[in-house]
């Protein structure tokens, strides 16, 4: 999936445990903001992210489209999340 058409927000924290603090990445959908990616690291978070994406919108888009032997990764077309 090209992360550079999803338009996110990352957010890093520290955050206080039993054993020591450890930083915290949450990656937050801003078209849908259900889907929101967290890690213990930026790519972790941004992998948890697209595949709650693609999970919620990944077979919905590909059922629509024509199967094509190219394009076998499951992902979605950005363009068709769009409300207008």
């Amino acid at each position: 999936m090209d992360l550079s058409a999803i338009p996110y927000l990352l957010i890093s924290r520290n955050v206080e445990l039993a054993y020591g603090d450890e930083r915290v990445f949450v990656c937050l959908c801003l078209i849908d903001h259900l889907c929101v990616g967290v890690g213990t690291t930026r790519d972790d978070a941004l992998h948890a992210m697209t595949a709650e994406l693609e999970k919620k919108y990944g077979q919905r888009w590909e059922l629509d489209a024509e199967p094509s032997d190219d394009d076998d990764t499951g992902a979605f077309d950005i363009d068709e999340l769009s409300l207008n």
